[in-house]
């Protein structure tokens, strides 16, 4: 098992990120850190960390450039060094990814139609099948449609294309979290479900049923806005705020890239340019997705030998 830390944008709070949370990490033996060095070394003086630098140097893999940087102020240069360490990281063939937060808008001028992690790694990997997951506790929250706008998601809102989803979110629930038989919970798209519907909440209800006749457990459309009060094993969602709002209210959430031939994990939260360089950044979620993508690593592996 070879887990692989990406570097994310060295002027957020990637390089802090990975100081001071992967020493929290017992066994770091196959563990790899797709960076640079002297991008690492340089932030853990800056935040007076040196100590924790010296306890992962040997974990370091040194295969991106050494870019100049400005805590908070992200640039081209630190845009291609977070791809460089992604890169990396695919090419190299491990098992597990954990990713810290890269700056979209500046990888957006060496790569124009970049929408995000999840969508990227998929086109590495080939990939037409996959989907977001959010993590928090007991709750699987899986996106139909990720980054859109608003206006474009209703073209997605067809019985099929909820069919695909909810299979996809009824293997994965099997294969990665080890439930035998998954209890599956759909959002409606407008509020109260049908009571504002102009045919989307039926077309979910369809594929709904759909899903059913396959003997999956699937149960909704349910209002989104008291969705994950109710007892699901995974929850399916029509949009990236539906998910996200609830998830991003809680401390340790995940993003799981469902669907990829590796476990790919990222705690729920940005760049935070705000903070970067002053020592401020909470590590929990980093150490909570390591830990919980060695977990997920041994459920698929049992779900393979069966």
């Amino acid at each position: 098992m070879k887990i692989g830390i990406t570097l994310g944008d060295p002027a957020g709070i990637g390089p802090e990120i990975i100081l001071k949370g992967i020493p929290k990490i017992r066994n770091l033996k196959n563990l790899l850190i797709f960076g640079n060095k002297d991008i690492l070394k340089r932030a853990a003086r800056d935040l007076h960390i040196l100590y924790m630098y010296r306890i992962i140097k040997n974990n370091i893999i040194d295969c991106v450039n050494n870019v100049k940087f400005h805590y908070g102020k992200p640039t081209k240069q630190t845009g291609r060094a977070a791809m460089q360490s992604i890169d990396s990281a695919l090419n190299y063939g491990v098992d597990i990814i954990v990713t810290p937060p890269i700056v979209k808008d500046v990888i957006r001028y060496s790569i124009p139609n970049f929408i995000g992690h999840t969508e990227y790694f998929a086109k590495f990997f080939r990939i037409k099948n996959f989907a977001m997951v959010g993590l928090w506790r007991d709750k699987k929250i899986m996106l139909l449609t990720t980054h859109l706008p608003l206006r474009n998601i209703f073209r997605y809102i067809t019985p099929k294309h909820i069919l695909k989803k909810i299979v996809l979110l009824d293997w994965g629930l099997k294969k990665y979290f080890n439930i035998k038989k998954p209890l599956i919970g759909v959002s409606s798209l407008n509020p109260h479900s049908f009571e504002f519907s102009l045919g989307e909440d039926e077309n979910i209800k369809k594929g709904i049923v759909m899903a059913q006749k396959k003997k999956i457990a699937a149960q909704g459309p349910y209002p989104a806005d008291s969705l994950f009060n109710r007892n699901f094993d995974g929850f399916l969602t029509m949009f990236h705020d539906q998910a996200m709002i609830y998830l991003k209210s809680k401390k340790d959430g995940l993003n799981f890239t469902l669907g990829l031939p590796i476990i790919r994990l990222s705690p729920l939260y940005g760049a935070a340019l705000d903070i970067a360089g002053k020592n401020r950044a909470d590590v929990s979620g980093f150490v909570t997705a390591i830990k919980e993508g060695i977990k997920i690593f041994k459920h698929a592996r049992r779900y393979e030998k069966q």
